[in-house]
């Protein structure tokens, strides 16, 4: 009783240990039910295992049974290596606290488990998931070899050993791969591997985005990397800023033409026909409708969240002015009427795709797209969103806002940076300025034929064809003298 005593003690303390941990620094899986729940869903499956593998009458090494590989997988993918790495140290301790304070189980189990954290670390797709099991296998082999020489085990017991780290090394990923699906649907997480998957522009929804709205699609593009760069630089997750602005006006497909930029120059837009309450109505029914359409397609939350919240509670102050300029209008234009329903960003990465969609919109707006002018519209949408209690609820600085700022300039000085200038044909003089490679010269301004005639180089008087008379009085020889 005593015995079985002190193994409760000792995980009770593992597990202070862990709570400590995510109190001080991981606040927002501490706080959050649904994370807790899944970390303890994992806990208690590992606990099932140490369970049956520790009352087992047999003399095999059965601590290899416990698949620790498994629970560093699966939190570092749902969660990151720094909160995967210390569950794992909590996990190896209770194995060796389970085995009787065996040293040499809890040894071999960390160290398969911290090999493992780290070959799922940058994971791109989940077959990389198998890539594991080779990594698995060196971490329980290694540390076991290291145990097995300092007890001075003979071969039979060490290749006993190793037979169950085979079967531990195989048994891992698979079993990892089947539970991340089956977290992933339960819990309704969106993990880095599902968001890898959504950006893939094979996607349905984006793709009918592209054949639908194409400058809309476009647009989201130019967004996305705008978000991921500036999120790379202020510490936020840079995959979910980019997915997000992928699908944020996907809400567009369904009227592409009510948006200026799905409408071809030459054509004029319905806004002119209608009045303004009826286009601001048909203008911010593309956020509902995009959160219905994401919900068909079955989008995580974490997505739906940037199609609402990149407008917040902003003004649609276009048609809000157009309203006031109207011969009629009178005090009963509520501004209400003019302003998204929000909610407003609620996380670093809603807030940053809410600013580049306003600066990339505003940047294309501009007739002169100087680096002094972009520059200048950038800090007034920032300082605009700011103002506006838009990015209270996130927890960006004033630090992060100037990196922001730096970040969106970078991309877009890219993008609209300035060409090198080619001079017209008819009036070309020499050029000695280096030319950029792959550069597409500017189209050349067509010449009259009267210019290209002066252009053409002098051509000689071809010599007249000889006629046969001609040739005959040549060759005639004058008469001698007598």
């Amino acid at each position: 009783m005593l015995q079985f005593g002190g193994k409760f003690l000792m995980m009770l303390v593992i597990i202070g240990l862990l709570s400590i941990y995510l109190f001080l620094f991981r606040k927002k899986i501490f706080y959050n039910n649904k994370m807790l729940l899944l970390i303890a869903v994992i806990f208690i499956f590992e606990g099932l295992l140490m369970y049956f593998a520790f009352t087992a009458q047999t003399t095999l090494p059965v601590q290899y049974l416990v698949l620790v590989p498994v629970a560093s997988m699966i939190l570092t993918i749902v969660f990151d290596s720094r909160v995967a790495f210390q569950s794992t140290v909590a996990i190896a301790l209770m194995v060796g606290a389970m085995k009787g304070n065996d040293f040499g189980a809890a040894f071999t189990a960390l160290s398969a488990g911290a090999l493992a954290v780290y070959t799922v670390r940058d994971i791109k797709n989940r077959t990389q998931i198998f890539r594991s099991l080779v990594f698995i296998f060196l971490g329980y082999a290694v540390a076991t070899l290291a145990v097995s020489f300092q007890r001075g085990e003979d071969a039979p017991t060490i290749l006993a050993d190793f037979s169950l780290i085979a079967v531990n090394s195989v048994l891992s990923p698979i079993i990892t791969f089947g539970l991340l699906i089956f977290f992933e649907k339960v819990f309704s997480i969106a993990t880095d591997l599902t968001l890898l998957e959504l950006s893939d522009f094979n996607q349905p929804l984006l793709r009918e985005l592209s054949q639908k709205a194409p400058g809309t699609f476009h647009n989201s593009i130019i967004v996305g990397t705008l978000a991921e760069k500036a999120a790379e630089a202020v510490g936020a997750n840079s995959i979910l800023a980019r997915v997000g602005a992928y699908y944020h006006d996907i809400g567009k497909t369904l009227k592409p033409e009510y948006f200026i930029e799905n409408t071809m120059e030459s054509n004029k837009s319905k806004h002119e026909w209608l009045p303004p309450d009826i286009s601001v109505q048909m203008v911010m029914s593309h956020v509902t409708e995009g959160i219905e359409l994401g919900r068909k397609y079955h989008l995580p939350q974490r997505i739906l969240d940037f199609i609402p919240m990149h407008h917040g509670t902003t003004l649609v102050a276009y048609f809000y002015g157009k309203a006031l300029k109207r011969p009629f209008a009178t005090g009963d234009v509520s501004e209400g009427d003019y302003r998204y329903e929000g909610p407003r960003p609620r996380s670093k990465e809603t807030a940053i795709v809410m600013l580049a969609d306003s600066v990339e919109a505003a940047t294309r707006s501009l007739p002169e797209k100087s680096m002094g002018n972009i520059v200048s519209m950038i800090d007034a949408i920032v300082k605009s969103r700011y103002e506006e209690g838009q990015l209270d609820e996130t927890n960006l600085t004033f630090g992060d806002l100037t990196r922001i700022k730096e970040n969106f300039l970078a991309v877009l000085s890219g993008i609209y940076h300035k060409r090198i200038e080619y001079p017209v044909q008819k009036s070309a003089p020499p050029d000695d300025r280096p030319q950029a490679e792959n550069e597409i010269p500017e189209p050349v301004e067509a010449l009259s034929q009267q210019e290209l005639d002066e252009l053409a180089p002098p051509t000689r008087p071809r010599p007249k064809k000889k006629t046969r008379k001609a040739h005959r009085a040549k060759s005639t020889k004058p008469p001698r003298r007598k």
